[in-house]
């Protein structure tokens, strides 16, 4: 992002408006989510697919396993996040906390909508009070009404969009066209999947190997599935965008 003349007096708080009714801060957050990697949300016709790409450590010491971007929220209920990790925690709590505090109160689950407007309001207030910084994460949360699924799409200025299909973080606007290109009028699981994971690539610069895919499918009534790397590797296997793993050696 290149900076305007006169640009560095309105930047300095989130709160504060540009002559031409900017918020750079909320511009900034986003720019730090582009740095991230990709995450793509299909949904088919009994559920939705979530793939994303987690750069994985240099160290062989590190269990890439632990780093997550897809994240269960309740039944039928799930997400996954592209920017910061450490912002994607704490609104994957309050997601949370939102949807167990709505199952107490009424005795169903929240409505993924409903769900949705609750983080965009979160998100929303963290651009206009002083003292905070915007939450540099973007999110696709994907639930049902009644047995259709469904994805909301967030960032950080707090708007709330719905989508079919849909990507977040680096190249998000290339990995778009190609999803709104390749998106079958009546998609299934597998066609989904390959699409999320060919969304996936269309977003990276290189190749990659499968353990750099977090994947999980969501279905009405039961907990997201998060796929094992084994069967990542197994369905992805011959797809010319999957390489070989590379991993820095140690100097010691």
């Amino acid at each position: 992002m290149e900076m305007q003349p006169g640009q560095m007096a309105y930047d300095r708080a989130s709160t504060v408006f540009s002559p031409d009714g900017r918020l750079f801060q909320v511009e900034y957050a986003l720019q730090a989510i582009q740095m991230g990697g990709t995450a793509v949300a299909v949904a088919y016709d009994t559920g939705i697919v979530f793939v994303a790409y987690r750069n994985l450590p240099v160290s062989a010491l590190a269990e890439a396993g632990s780093i997550e971007k897809s994240f269960a929220i309740d039944t039928g209920l799930g997400c996954v996040t592209a920017g910061l990790i450490a912002d994607s925690r704490v609104l994957v709590e309050f997601l949370r906390v939102e949807a167990q505090r709505h199952r107490l109160t009424y005795g169903e689950p929240v409505p993924y909508a409903l769900l949705g407007h609750a983080l965009g309001t979160l998100l929303q207030q963290y651009t206009q009070f002083g003292g905070t910084r915007p939450f540099a994460v973007s999110l696709l949360l994907g639930g049902f009404q009644g047995r259709t699924p469904g994805l909301l799409e967030l960032d950080p200025s707090g708007a709330t969009i719905g989508w079919k299909a849909y990507a977040i973080g680096r190249n998000r606007r290339a990995v778009a066209d190609y999803l709104e290109e390749k998106l079958p009028e009546k998609p299934t699981e597998e066609a989904a999947f390959k699409l999320a994971v060919g969304g996936v690539a269309e977003g990276s610069p290189t190749p990659f190997q499968a353990e750099a895919l977090d994947v999980a499918i969501l279905e009405p009534d039961t907990e997201l599935r998060r796929l094992p790397t084994s069967e990542i590797a197994r369905r992805v296997q011959g797809l010319p965008f999957i390489g070989s793993p590379e991993r820095k050696n140690s100097t010691r």
